[in-house]
């Protein structure tokens, strides 16, 4: 197993491990469902998270996303992460 592949493993179940903890519902898939987050390991990226919700009006709603993305970056910045946003803040990446 490559060491690169499996240090991003390791970040991605951690990275899981402390946003279910915080009380998010996060999908066992890449995407994400009714209110859950998608969280998988990019290689070339880091971890990737996305917050989707199957009512999308909510999503249009730029204050709702403002509030979800400054709740994940706390809980990951106290939790000691690097983290930059991505896709116009549609996405988070975790780096270290």
């Amino acid at each position: 197993m490559d060491i690169v592949t499996s240090a991003g493993q390791d970040l991605e179940r951690t990275v899981r491990r402390e946003l279910s903890d915080a009380g998010f519902t996060v999908e066992p898939s890449l995407m994400s469902a009714d209110g859950g987050l998608g969280v998988w390991h990019d290689p070339t990226r880091g971890v990737v998270i996305t917050w989707g919700t199957s009512a999308d009006h909510l999503v249009r709603h730029a204050t709702i996303r403002a509030a979800v993305q400054l709740a994940l970056r706390t809980i990951l910045a106290d939790a000691g992460h690097q983290i930059r946003e991505d896709f116009n803040g549609r996405e988070l990446v975790v780096t270290s």
